[in-house]
């Protein structure tokens, strides 16, 4: 028991542990002290009526033993019984079959026999396996901020994504896993030419080449000459326009016209087209061959005398020194005719389709969402403004929050938002998780209302209590609320007590409907009412208050060292009786009450004694002259007188009986003692229940007789 109080001490709290016992029917053995007489037979007597002697008297009888109820066990024979639980801990106490009053860091709400360790803050992907210490699962470690949260272990490539499960990767939002490269790389929702998709939506264009104005995911080539008069197609690469060449197969000289056949006494200055020499002249019409020219000029035709110009063939003289081509097709608007049927663009201006007359404006460079409307000059499309010379971009009326305008009145949100349902214009964040009590502020982040906190960055919002919750939860706003059976403590928000109904009588209420005796009380059928506990039980008594009885009318406790065992009182004196009721003397085997008496009893001879003798004991005659005989059947030869050789052999008989029998009775005095029964009586067997034999000496005292206690 000492063991017991000092867990509970541990707890802060004594809890009696309750014992339960079944009390079975059994068949024991007890020894009891009589007062007898040897009877004198004498019908008057009123002073001296014969010595009186306490004897023991040993019989059997029936009574009840306490056992162990279903589930208790009792740990050696003399201690009480105790229940029986699975395992509540070495700080837990068994309080009842399969019931634990757990300690301090400890619950049973999973299983009431077994006490296991409790967080305060629950183990994420661990288990809790001391009091608020937690250890991870295989697979997962602590995260580096917190003791009780645990992340798994990616023993794969998880960069731009976080690991859901150990060895399992969950990519990012903008990413995808590629299992060929064993990795998450992000996702792009345009094909990127001559670049790389290097992140959600974001290019990067190779080496030599350069991002188009506008739209990222097109990369055009870089070539360091310009490439004038060409295409740059790869990186320092030109494509020469139809007409040019490069001069050499220098490339980084760019792309110089091609005159076939070449110009005589010229420079090509463009396609098939030749610049004569200072002081020559193109010759007979001859676009390539030049000819010494007249100081004030021939053209289109050629000098054929210093000073004296005459034209080409399909032109016409128009002054001296001035000769006209015919075009048979007049040229359009934007052209001339410079050549016999030949029509010459203007400046800035291009052929329309391949055509020969009509010409329309050239812009260097592609006009982005617009037109080219004259020379170098782009004129931007509806809904488009001018940013570049030759690139427009859309407009929005509406500014595009969160997000950029790619087509008139047109938003497109940025990785991480969507529009929302209200106007497309506008784009929220994403929150892949419901923020719950809170709102999402940016993708992946939630901003909690009062009262709610995150565990985590991304995580949602949950109820937070400044005080510890006991036997309650958090529902926000530093309230608890109680768990069912529970109710709050008066001037307490976060401590509920357990509720037992009826309210417990002797004890107190340890958890709903469960009470627990105080110490000194033992429960009953009704579990919400505690009686006194006396052990061992009261005989012929009841129990008033722990480990006190209180006997039955009539009787009395008579041994102070057994206050349990309630003796029946007699006022008079039982004689060859027992007082085994209240004031009522039952004769002892062989014994009859006398007819004038209600506590004296008188022996038996059956057949009756002769004349001459007394019935001084149950079927034992006395003669005169101390002699006695015992009365045996009629019809055996047993002779009723004794002989001179029968006296001898009786004295003898008496000698050896003197000698032997305190012997015997210190052995069996000694044998009882260390036997400890539980009744803590020496039993002595006395064959004669206390006659005195004739020649005895005085009566033995009761110290004499080896009576205990």
């Amino acid at each position: 028991m000492w063991r017991i109080f000092v867990i509970c001490l541990s707890f802060g709290v004594v809890f009696k542990v309750q014992a339960c016992v079944d009390r079975v029917p059994v068949m024991k053995m007890r020894v009891s002290l009589v007062t007898m007489r040897k009877y004198q037979g004498l019908s008057n007597c009123t002073t001296d009526c014969g010595p009186l002697v306490v004897r023991p008297r040993k019989e059997t009888y029936m009574t009840v033993d306490e056992v162990c109820c279903d589930g208790y066990d009792r740990n050696d024979e003399d201690t009480e019984c105790l229940p029986r639980c699975a395992d509540c801990g070495e700080t837990g106490v068994c309080h009842s079959p399969s019931v634990c009053f757990c300690g301090n860091g400890f619950t049973n709400h999973v299983n009431r026999s077994v006490c296991v360790p409790e967080c305060s803050e629950p183990c994420v992907n661990g288990n809790c396996t001391a009091p608020d210490v937690c250890q991870c699962l295989e697979g997962y470690r602590f995260r580096s901020d917190s003791v009780n949260e645990c992340e798994p272990i990616c023993k794969v490539n998880c960069e731009n994504g976080h690991c859901e499960e150990p060895s399992k990767c969950i990519c990012n939002i903008g990413y995808q896993r590629d299992e060929k490269l064993q990795k998450c790389v992000p996702v792009c929702q345009d094909i990127c030419e001559h670049g790389d998709c290097v992140g959600p939506n974001e290019y990067k264009c190779h080496d030599g080449y350069e991002a188009r104005l506008g739209r990222p995911m097109k990369c055009d080539p870089v070539c360091s000459s310009g490439c004038p008069n060409g295409l740059c197609l790869e990186p320092e690469h030109c494509a020469c326009n139809l007409g040019y060449a490069h001069v050499e197969q220098r490339v980084s000289r760019g792309c110089q016209p091609v005159c076939q056949p070449g110009c005589v006494n010229g420079t090509c200055v463009s396609p098939g087209h030749c610049v004569c020499n200072e002081g020559h002249a193109y010759a007979d019409g001859s676009h390539n061959v030049c000819v010494p020219s007249c100081r004030s000029g021939c053209e289109h035709g050629f000098c054929s005398s210093p000073g004296r110009c005459e034209c080409h063939e399909g032109y016409v003289q128009l002054t001296a020194h001035r000769c006209a081509p015919v075009c048979q097709a007049a040229c359009g608007q934007n052209s001339r005719c410079t050549a016999p049927d030949t029509c010459t663009c203007d400046p800035g201006y291009v052929f329309v389709n391949g055509s020969t007359t009509q010409c329309e404006p050239n812009c260097p460079r592609t006009c982005k969402n617009g037109i080219c409307s004259s020379p170098g000059v782009c004129t931007c499309l509806a809904g488009y403004q001018a940013l570049l010379s030759f690139y427009c971009i859309p407009i929005c009326t509406r500014s595009c929050l969160h997000g950029s305008c790619v087509g008139p009145n047109q938003c497109r949100c940025f990785t991480g938002y969507r529009p929302t349902s209200e106007d497309p214009s506008i784009c929220e964040p994403i929150c892949s998780q419901d923020c719950g009590h809170g709102r999402c502020i940016a993708p992946e982040i939630c901003h909690c209302q009062e009262g709610y906190i995150k565990r985590w960055p991304t995580g949602s919002c949950e109820p937070h209590c400044q005080q510890k919750c006991i036997n309650s939860h958090c529902i926000g706003a530093s309230q608890c609320r109680c768990y069912e059976g529970y109710r709050l403590r008066d001037g307490s928000s976060s401590i509920c007590d357990p509720v037992c109904m009826p309210p417990c009588v002797n004890g107190s209420c340890v958890e709903p409907n469960q009470c627990a005796c105080s110490h000194g009380f033992e429960d009953t059928k009704q579990h919400n009412i505690c009686v006194p506990s006396c052990r061992p039980r009261c005989e012929n008594g009841r129990c008033t208050a722990p480990g006190q009885c209180e006997c039955n009318s009539g009787y009395q406790i008579a041994n102070a060292s057994q206050p349990h065992q309630c003796e029946p009182q007699c006022k008079k004196q039982c004689i060859n009786a027992e007082c085994l009721r209240p004031e009522e003397c039952v004769c002892l085997d062989g014994y009859r009450m006398l007819p004038s008496s209600t506590t004296e009893c008188e022996p038996i001879c059956s057949p009756a004694c002769d004349s001459n003798e007394l019935c001084i004991a149950p079927d034992l005659c006395e003669l005169s002259g101390r002699r006695f005989i015992f009365k045996a059947n009629p019809s055996s030869n047993v002779h009723h007188g004794f002989t001179r050789w029968s006296t001898l052999m009786l004295a003898v008989f008496l000698c050896l009986i003197l000698v032997m029998f305190p012997l015997l009775l210190m052995r069996e005095v000694q044998r009882r003692r260390s036997q400890k029964d539980k009744q803590q009586a020496h039993l002595i067997e006395n064959p004669t229940y206390g006659v005195i034999l004739p020649g005895s000496e005085e009566p033995l005292s009761e110290q004499e007789i080896g009576l205990a206690d």
